[in-house]
């Protein structure tokens, strides 16, 4: 799962692949915005067939933390 969240996350930054972890702050180390936070959701949201509440996806603030909601979610 993680390979495909990160297949998002490039859709938002550019940075090397590599360097996303399940331990990358989505925000303080990527950079991503609000809006690349929504969009996020909504991109895994189409992929992992679940839903991500705007009230929910501001309170991720991990790659790691993103993967356990999805798993949860299912």
């Amino acid at each position: 799962m993680l390979e495909n969240i990160i297949e998002i996350i490039l859709n938002y930054v550019d940075i090397d692949p590599s360097e996303i972890t399940e331990d990358t702050f989505l925000r303080k180390d990527l950079g991503m915005s609000s809006l690349d936070m929504i969009n996020l959701a909504v991109e895994a949201e189409d992929t992992f067939g679940i839903s991500i509440p705007n009230s929910e996806i501001i309170n991720i603030s991990t790659v790691g933390e993103l993967i356990a909601y999805i798993e949860k979610n299912k």
